[in-house]
């Protein structure tokens, strides 16, 4: 439980730092609220409509298949770096590395042959 106090002291520290500086913020910081400072500012224009607009589901489709394949690829960084001491034991991590590949390659065909990846 010991190792665990610093942790604690930071939290803490952390914590009444905020605290402090959003109290300063308070009391030092000018308060001069015009309509023009309180309105919505997205980008330089004028917002129009609902904040509330759906969007299409391919949008987030193609978000979790990017995040997907991303993570599958940073697989490859751990076996890049094995592969050239594991050639003394054969051929194993290489086949096993080429089947993985071929899985990701299959994935991706069965997106593209869905046409997972247009947005219309």
């Amino acid at each position: 439980m010991e190792a665990f106090l610093p942790v604690g002291f930071l939290l803490i520290f952390a914590l009444l730092l905020c605290i402090g500086l959003f109290t300063v913020k308070r009391l030092l910081g000018p308060r001069n609220p015009v309509a023009s400072k309180l309105a919505v500012y997205e980008c330089g224009v004028t917002p129009e409509g609902s904040a509330r607009a759906p969007f299409k589901t391919a949008f987030y489709l193609i978000a979790v298949l990017f995040l997907l394949f991303d993570v599958e690829a940073a697989f490859f960084f751990p076996w890049a770096l094995v592969y050239r001491q594991s050639l003394s034991e054969g051929p194993a991590l290489l086949i096993a590395m080429l089947v993985y590949m071929a899985l990701l390659v299959l994935g991706l065909v069965y997106i593209f042959r869905k046409d997972c990846l247009k947005l219309n």
